[in-house]
């Protein structure tokens, strides 16, 4: 009885270039996975760190705008807080100076738990692709201290993050709303 050793080995390197491939298949998914993760987890710091910038400077905005009131007298910061309504949005204004959004009724006032009203009417100007809001909202008012404690928060427009067990949460490249407190001297 004659034996062919040949055929046999030749089906072995077959078998084993497949298993090559299966374990360069697994191995490409698992790589393209960690690439993938770490592409999402860019994009997020980079926009928690374009929101970081627009909720210092807005900070800034608020103590100017503390300073124009101080200094020349004009009635250019909210002096009364709402029980509810205690947020606001900074512009500028016909002196290209920032100044809180005024009507004839006086100062233009939002509640936060509203977010899908001044997610719109708060647009961050230097933003040019209108991807970020940005409101102001005055948590603590001291009249005899004089100074006033400020939340800047600034969002995606895109974003509505969902309250899961009093927490919000978002999916994907999206980032929960920035919140930047600042005290401001009156």
């Amino acid at each position: 009885m004659k034996i062919n050793i040949k055929s046999k080995y030749e089906g072995m390197g077959f078998v084993e270039a497949l298993i090559a491939i299966m374990v360069v298949g697994a191995s490409s998914v698992v790589l393209m996975q960690i690439a993938a993760r770490t592409l999402q987890e860019m994009i997020q710091n980079e926009t928690i760190d374009t929101m970081t910038q627009y909720a210092v400077e807005g900070a800034t905005m608020v103590q100017n705008v503390a300073m124009r009131e101080k200094l020349s007298g004009e009635d250019v910061f909210p002096d009364q807080i709402g029980s509810n309504d205690n947020c606001y949005v900074i512009d500028k204004d016909s002196e290209n100076q920032y100044a809180f959004r005024k009507t004839e009724q006086g100062y233009v006032t939002y509640n936060l738990e509203d977010r899908e009203t001044y997610r719109s009417a708060a647009l961050v100007p230097e933003d040019q692709d209108g991807l970020f809001f940005r409101i102001f909202c005055i948590e603590d008012y001291s009249l005899t201290e004089q100074y006033v404690v400020v939340e800047v928060i600034v969002g995606q427009t895109t974003v509505n993050p969902v309250e899961v067990n009093g927490e919000s949460i978002t999916k994907g490249y999206s980032v929960k709303d920035y919140t930047y407190f600042t005290v401001v001297n009156l």
